[in-house]
């Protein structure tokens, strides 16, 4: 699998294999497993809830429906779980932006920049492959501060969320207990 390639796909489908906002955490783990880890986002709180699949970081609600996903392309390497059922991404990451944004342009993807005042080094790429789920791509000028600043910035964090998640009912009854409490 070709990492710009598939942040290509995700950026039109808002899909990363078959995590994608909406997506049940029974249906995930059915597919791909038990997470390598998580932990509540709020102390004293069970949910949200953060689960790891490799690198790939998801918060579910109480309802067990996936409401964003992250990606810190900062490392040195990234396991993304794949389409299929034991495939995944391994290996190096370096995207910069004009690699991406002839990717995106190639697919067919329409995307918009947004950047502030207050973070002058960084800036977003953003697109909406369906309604109401954005996919936001953190580009930054360097890396740590004794850089200096690149030509061609480079990916930093990939991410995507659900603009319109109402009151979570909790989790199904009808599902079998998943182990991971109300």
């Amino acid at each position: 699998m070709d990492f710009v390639t598939e942040l290509a796909r995700f950026a039109a489908t808002g899909r990363l294999g078959a995590f994608h906002v909406g997506a049940h955490l029974h249906d995930l783990v059915a597919a791909h497993g038990e997470p390598d880890c998580s932990w509540p986002v709020y102390k004293g709180r069970r949910w949200p809830h953060w689960f790891h699949h490799g690198s790939l970081e998801n918060v579910y609600c109480r309802c067990r429906q996936l409401r964003s996903m992250s990606v810190d392309t900062w490392r040195d390497a990234l396991e993304i779980p794949g389409p299929g059922e034991g495939e995944s991404y391994r290996g190096p990451v370096s995207v910069t932006e004009s690699r991406l944004t002839a990717a995106l342009a190639d697919a067919g993807v329409a995307w918009r920049t947004e950047w502030s005042e207050r973070l002058p080094e960084q800036r977003t790429l953003y697109a909406e492959p369906v309604p109401q789920t954005m996919v936001g791509f953190v580009f930054v000028a360097r890396c740590c501060d004794t850089e200096p600043i690149a030509e061609d910035w480079l990916l930093h964090t990939v991410s995507s969320y659900d603009l319109d998640h109402q009151e979570c009912p909790g989790a199904d009854p009808a599902l079998p207990d998943d182990g991971y409490g109300a």
